[in-house]
């Protein structure tokens, strides 16, 4: 089913809020429209997530809590009241779908194709794609192909009797979609719509040209790391891989024998993806608290143990390269976002293993400084992808009644003969 309308309303509010909900952490970002300029970013703000485990919601209350705690601080931090947010779906949580239909236009002889039978298709594309228990968040028509022999990005006006199109869905299960907008409910607010994080980030983190030349996205989360293929402003390919951050949190908390917490604090401080022998090598060591005193742990050891976890995530990345067939289209090269990819030296291992240039995402607004803006591209794009969507909606005006009855004549015309 398509995601409903939750919010219909026509709304010129001055203040957009994207809420990611991410299994590590929850993350929060304000845009506010100005005349006649870019949005400008108004604040950021990121909070432990809590009752949220395993892509799904182990513990309504404290996830609400932790909803709650995040846009409250926010809003004290910038001035700004909140009603309502834009709700991220992250990549572990959405699942993609590639679908087609065919619908005969005509019985005999050959029609024009209309705005009618695009929407037509486009209906049943998405009633084949997804499972009764699922909700369509994006909808990305790849192609349409006019009596199997005549492929177009808009086959409206052309001639034909028979019309195929092939859809890339991203949907996620409906359950999971109502508790996480309860949570968000029962911190205080409403979901104004979701839309999927991964793609959110792309429009910030891309420029237009990118996505016009071919760029891949890749948005390193919690457990999954997403890959998103982007040609002709459009998304053409996604795919997720099973390695991100946790992973490496993970490896250094069993090498080491610490708790997940004091883990990923190392991992922030002092980690580094290399395949470099001599950092590897490295003799400086670091003091670990423990009960029974402190640790002394060399940098080199945590280097070494992370690098298994490395390899294998840049091994997926090349294999999801050759399944895609994108390779060759990159000319805008690999750009990273989400904070697993704020590692150092994780950009240059997977430039060294795909020689494409890769590099870390960076918000393509005008703002005042952001640290690690990647890793905040999510909140920000979701404001921002929702600012697009609503925030600039102007009445129409309507046409004078001639004009629209001409326009409705042309319309049946083409449509019948």
């Amino acid at each position: 089913m398509k995601i409903p309308d939750l919010f219909p309303r026509i709304l010129n509010e001055k203040y957009f809020c994207g809420l990611d909900i991410g299994g590590e952490s929850i993350k929060a970002a304000i845009l506010e429209i100005q005349e006649n300029a870019p949005p400008n970013l108004v604040g950021v703000y990121q909070t432990p997530t809590k009752g949220f485990q395993n892509s799904s919601v182990s513990d309504l209350s404290e996830l609400a809590e932790s909803i709650h705690l995040t846009l409250s601080e926010l809003m004290k931090k910038t001035g700004v009241k909140l009603k309502d947010v834009f709700l991220g779906i992250n990549g572990e949580l959405g699942e993609q779908r590639l679908s087609q239909a065919v619908i005969p236009l005509t019985e005999r002889g050959s029609k024009i194709i209309g705005q009618r039978d695009i929407q037509k298709i486009q209906r049943h594309a998405r009633l084949l794609g997804i499972k009764m228990d699922e909700i369509i968040l994006h909808d990305f028509p790849q192609f349409y192909r006019v009596d199997d022999v005549n492929t177009a990005l808009n086959p409206v006006g052309l001639h034909g009797r028979k019309l195929e199109i092939q859809s890339l869905l991203i949907v996620i299960r409906d359950t999971l979609l109502k508790n996480l907008i309860k949570a968000v409910n029962q911190a205080g607010f409403d979901v104004r719509e979701p839309f999927y994080t991964s793609y959110a980030s792309a429009h910030v983190a891309l420029t237009r040209e990118q996505k016009k030349q071919g760029c891949l996205l890749l948005d390193m989360g919690d457990r999954s790391t997403v890959f998103l293929f982007f040609k002709d402003d459009s998304l053409k390919y996604m795919s997720k891989i099973p390695i991100a951050g946790k992973h490496v949190t993970e490896k250094i908390a069993g090498q080491l024998n610490l708790p997940i917490g004091l883990a990923e604090d190392i991992k922030k401080s002092y980690a580094l993806a290399t395949t470099d022998p001599e950092v590897m090598a490295l003799e400086e060591e670091i003091l670990l608290k423990r009960e029974e005193g402190y640790m002394p742990v060399k940098k080199g050891i945590i280097n070494e143990g992370i690098q298994p976890i490395i390899a294998q995530l840049v091994a997926e990345i090349q294999k999801e390269l050759k399944i895609s067939g994108v390779i060759q289209q990159l000319q805008g090269g690999i750009v990273m976002v989400g904070g697993g990819a704020m590692l150092p030296g994780l950009p240059e291992c997977i430039e060294e293993a795909t020689h494409l240039p890769v590099r870390i995402g960076k918000i393509q607004m005008e703002m005042k400084r952001l640290h690690h803006s990647a890793k905040y591209a999510s909140a920000v794009g979701l404001a921002y992808i929702g600012l697009e969507k609503h925030g600039r909606t102007k009445p129409a005006v309507e046409k004078p009644w001639p004009q629209r009855v001409s326009h409705k004549m042309r319309e049946l015309y083409q449509e019948y003969f």
